[in-house]
């Protein structure tokens, strides 16, 4: 019987082994993603017993769905014709969010370098000054370091275990919106994953905007609430180096080489940059990464367990939409349907969906139809990022729940408003686009 502490170990090296395979696989003619693929699931079996209830029980319907679609494909059920057994796409089910959960893995490196400044020794402003610098604090950080950013924030501003509206409003929105264009969020992956060809210069021009629009909402709303006394966290600029470097490379290397994946890019930049800042620093290279394998990548057990069982669901569907020959009531996808596309998926997400398991649905429903790449990209981007922060479900909201003793209804009521603005200004951008 293999022990707990053992089990996520050999699943940390997995997930290790997963981005060097994902790497290899990014280049043209190197590898199939299908080997990376295989180590994610290898850590996704060994973490398995480890994941929440709740999460068990969305993958295993995921799981399901994806069976049940690549059956219909075998029987031939509908118009289609029939596929035979050693046809079935079982690579792709492997392999479809292999690059997507080494990017995410390589990303959780950054932690070991990056944090928020300590407030300790940092200046902390009250009022608006207070507010605007919370807001662009977890929103840049955020969408670096990810959802850890906002637990180090709200553990240091919260006051007896407790943060106030204006605190839980700031900073839910303002790391949610990074999703609208950060490179390393799962939402950027999903969309490069689920809407191949999508060009990132594309997703930046429509996702920065919009998270402009949306940081400016919540800094009117904010106010309106009452901010002279929002005591809040402290930006310190120079400690942008890193998101700053970052992007530069990947832009700089995709510029270069369009054709480079940019997953693949996040994947070989995010622990190398991590591991020539430990040793430039002096800190124990070798020892912060062993740890961060028994630790650190085993964390992401939920959001393991969950792409991979998006992934056969995915495939699945693909299967069965080809062999039923079902279509939507549409021609074509331009603006229109993008932003009902977005209202479907902002709406799923709310009452619970997790954005994954829309987007990976999403996604063989609307490739008959031919959509541009970026414009469905962007779609994908914008409901994760709305969906992220208005549902009282998504993880963030329930372990701000939980550990700040705020309500469901709360959550919704303080930000359904909110979602249903951006949503519209999305729409609108949607409707404008340049493939619309």
């Amino acid at each position: 019987m293999i022990s707990p502490q053992t089990r996520q170990t050999l699943a940390g090296i997995g997930l290790a082994v997963c981005i060097i395979l994902a790497v290899l696989a990014s280049l043209p003619g190197w590898i199939a993603g299908v080997y990376a693929g295989a180590a994610a699931w290898l850590a996704g079996v060994l973490l398995w017993a480890d994941v929440p209830r709740r999460i068990r029980v969305q993958s295993g319907i995921l799981l399901l769905v994806g069976v049940l679609g690549m059956g219909a494909g075998v029987v031939g059920v509908g118009p289609g014709t029939a596929i035979r057994v050693g046809d079935l796409p079982w690579q792709d089910a492997i392999a479809i969010n292999a690059k997507l959960i080494a990017m995410l893995a390589a990303v959780s490196f950054l932690r070991l370098i990056t944090a928020p400044p300590d407030p300790s020794v940092a200046r902390v402003p009250t009022g608006r000054r207070s507010l605007a610098a919370t807001l662009a604090g977890v929103h840049l950080f955020g969408a670096v370091v990810n959802l850890s950013t906002v637990f180090i924030m709200a553990r240091r501003m919260s006051s007896e275990d407790r943060l106030s509206r204006q605190q839980y409003v700031a900073l839910v929105r303002g790391f949610g919106t990074a999703a609208f264009w950060s490179p390393f969020f799962a939402a950027m992956a999903a969309a490069l994953t689920y809407a191949p060809g999508a060009r990132l210069p594309a997703l930046l021009a429509f996702g920065l905007p919009l998270a402009l629009l949306s940081l400016l909402l919540t800094y009117r709303d904010v106010s309106r609430l009452g901010a002279e006394d929002f005591r809040g966290y402290p930006l310190n600029v120079s400690s942008l180096w890193l998101p700053a470097l970052l992007a530069a490379l990947i832009l700089a290397a995709h510029g270069w080489r369009a054709d480079l994946s940019i997953l693949g890019l996040i994947a070989l930049l995010a622990p190398s940059v991590t591991v020539v800042t430990l040793a430039v620093r002096r800190r124990s290279v070798v020892n912060e990464v062993t740890v961060h394998f028994r630790r650190g990548l085993p964390a992401m057990k939920g959001e393991l367990v969950l792409f991979l069982s998006a992934g056969v669901m995915a495939t699945g569907l693909t299967v069965l939409m080809a062999v039923t020959e079902l279509s939507l009531p549409m021609q074509d996808f331009g603006g229109r349907e993008a932003a009902l596309l977005l209202a479907a998926l902002v709406a799923a997400a709310i009452v619970g969906v997790h954005p994954v398991i829309g987007v990976a649905a999403a996604a063989p429903l609307v490739a008959p139809l031919n959509p541009d790449p970026s414009l469905l990209a962007s779609v994908f981007l914008a409901a994760w990022g709305i969906g992220v922060s208005a549902s009282p479900l998504s993880a963030m909201n329930l372990a701000i729940q939980g550990s700040y003793g705020i309500r469901p209804g709360e959550v919704l009521k303080w930000n359904l408003p909110f979602a249903v603005a951006t949503l519209l200004i999305a729409a609108a951008m949607l409707l404008a686009h340049p493939a619309g």
